[in-house]
């Protein structure tokens, strides 16, 4: 039946017109299907075709067919930049799909997890949208490539319309993880101009200040001082420089710090920050 159909199909349509039809058609029913692989039996070097077939069978979930199908296009290299990119981005898909195949943790998990992590790297560079971006930082985040993980991460906060301040989050704690304190200070000074409010601002400020005390207390000392700026009309910052100072054995910043909370008209009381 599908030889059949695959015949008449040929007859009705001229071979371009029937490729842009199958092209704009969402539908993956057997029929298309078989036409697909009838013609590319006849013409095995139409690549184009060959892509093709492999996204239908991925639509319809027979993954095992989809990656059978693309396999021979790595072996081309005379690719179309464009045909190339394609095939990279479906066979990235494909080894997602498979990857939720096998039981977390398991080998076969940790073995399909690398090949996916591999596949995300080369194509990490591609123009992706916000959301799927994301969607490959988490994977990178949670999957335990955290070279990769920063890298996506900035590559959304650089590109992104809407800077979402968890991705600044997420930068910063691989870097505490691997006891970079300067870079993960680094990061939280660098979320705080797109911080919404001053809270949030004093926040991240803080995170970058004590980022830095675990490492040594003259950078934290001298990060404060470079990124203070508007906060220092807030009583509490002032407070904990004025400890931070102290701890530094740095007693004329701290004098410097009591000297202009004295001087702070703000009727807000302090909420006794801790260095």
């Amino acid at each position: 039946f599908g030889l059949l159909t695959s015949l008449i199909f040929m007859v009705i349509y001229p071979e371009q017109s029937l490729q842009r039809h199958l092209e704009r058609s969402a539908q993956t029913d057997n029929v298309s299907i078989a036409y697909l692989l009838a013609w590319l039996r006849a013409k095995p070097d139409d690549h184009y075709l060959r892509i093709l077939l492999a996204q239908r069978f991925f639509d319809k979930g027979q993954i095992r067919e989809a990656r059978q199908t693309l396999a021979p296009i790595f072996k081309i290299k005379t690719l179309e930049m464009k045909l190339q990119a394609k095939a990279e981005v479906l066979l990235l898909d494909i080894l997602e799909r498979q990857l939720w195949q096998f039981t977390p943790k398991s080998a076969e998990f940790i073995n399909a997890q690398r090949h996916y992590l591999k596949q995300l790297r080369k194509v990490s560079h591609f123009e992706w949208p916000t959301a799927r971006l994301e969607v490959f930082a988490k994977n990178a985040y949670a999957f335990g490539d955290t070279v990769l993980a920063r890298e996506l991460y900035y590559q959304l906060i650089y590109n992104a319309k809407d800077v979402n301040l968890v991705w600044f989050d997420r930068i910063a704690q691989l870097y505490l993880a691997e006891g970079h304190y300067r870079s993960a200070a680094r990061t939280y000074f660098q979320a705080m101009p797109y911080s919404s409010s001053l809270q949030q601002r004093r926040s991240y400020f803080l995170l970058g200040v004590k980022a830095l005390q675990s490492g040594n207390l003259w950078d934290a000392m001298t990060a404060a001082q470079t990124y203070a700026g508007v906060l220092l009309q807030d009583p509490s910052i002032l407070e904990f420089l004025a400890r931070l100072a102290l701890s530094a054995n740095r007693p004329d910043l701290a004098q410097h710090y009591v000297s202009l909370l004295l001087q702070q008209r703000i009727s807000t009381p302090a909420t006794g920050v801790s260095p």
